[in-house]
């Protein structure tokens, strides 16, 4: 029995390295083709062949100082949540009745001016007129669809 599944484990290695080395044949370094009808066909072949300069070590920026920690992350979302709840509770049905509502009237009726009434004068129909006029005659009409 052992010696069956040896060979088993023979034949599975066999069949995964042959299938590993079929994938390898397809590179990531090769130039892919690229469709001639293409309209960008010529500028993508082109940075196809540029060599680019590679990345430093040194072009790593440093780490940022700035970074809150666990605890200060953890403070602010306890207050933030604070915070909510007492808007939450705040808003709440029942929180607010309306009573002495004749008294914030009467209050804003004393604060309000009313403008003055007058009746329009002629001059005022005039320009009123006037104004009916011109715009009139600026308007047109949209054209008609056939």
């Amino acid at each position: 029995m052992n010696g069956e599944t040896r060979k088993i484990v023979r034949i599975a290695l066999t069949v995964g390295l042959a299938a590993g080395a079929a994938a390898c044949v397809a590179s990531p370094f090769t130039t892919a083709k690229v469709d001639p009808s293409s309209p960008v066909a010529a500028s993508a072949t082109a940075a196809a062949k540029t060599k680019a300069s590679y990345r430093k070590f040194s072009d790593i920026p440093a780490i940022p100082t700035d970074v809150p920690t666990a605890d200060q992350i953890r403070a602010a979302v306890v207050k933030q949540q604070v915070a909510g709840e007492a808007l939450t509770k705040a808003v709440a049905p029942g929180t607010w009745e309306l009573k002495d509502t004749e008294a914030y009237a009467s209050k804003a009726r004393r604060e309000v001016k009313p403008p003055a009434f007058e009746a329009p004068t002629d001059a005022d129909r005039a320009a009123t007129e006037a104004f009916a006029r011109a715009a009139r005659g600026r308007a047109s009409a949209p054209p008609s669809q056939p």
